[in-house]
């Protein structure tokens, strides 16, 4: 399974994935603190999006100086998926006067249009060598 980091500011909440998602995939389950996605006719389909804002504390400095200069307040979302298409897929469909900062995990954050212009998770999981 791969994973991805969202940071909104504070007034996005876990509720409007469902909004932008809803025309590329159809919810298998959904409750206050977390999302499923089922992507029909595929077999390894999972997609699943959290809020978990204590996930600030285990980033490194440097990370967490960026986020405070970007947000004044924030909102942490937890993406745990298979397929690579389906995080470009969500995170696309975010208007764009949303400010959101995708983290690789690898210590790389980027923004949207960076994210976007990536091909694979592999470049993604290398961030800006």
């Amino acid at each position: 399974m791969k994973d991805a980091i969202i940071i909104t500011d504070s007034t996005f909440e876990l509720s409007e994935f469902k909004v932008y998602a809803k025309s590329l995939f159809e919810f298998k389950e959904a409750n206050e603190s977390e999302v499923e996605y089922y992507i029909p006719y595929e077999q390894e389909s999972y997609f699943s999006i959290s809020k978990n804002n204590t996930i600030f504390n285990l980033m490194e400095n440097n990370e967490q100086d960026l986020i405070i200069s970007e947000f004044i307040t924030f909102n942490i979302f937890a993406c745990l998926f298979y397929e690579f298409s389906y995080l470009k897929s969500i995170v696309a469909a975010i208007p764009p006067e949303r400010k959101i900062i995708i983290d690789n995990d690898h210590g790389t954050l980027m923004r949207k249009e960076e994210f976007l212009n990536l091909n694979s998770y592999e470049e993604f999981t290398r961030g800006f060598e």
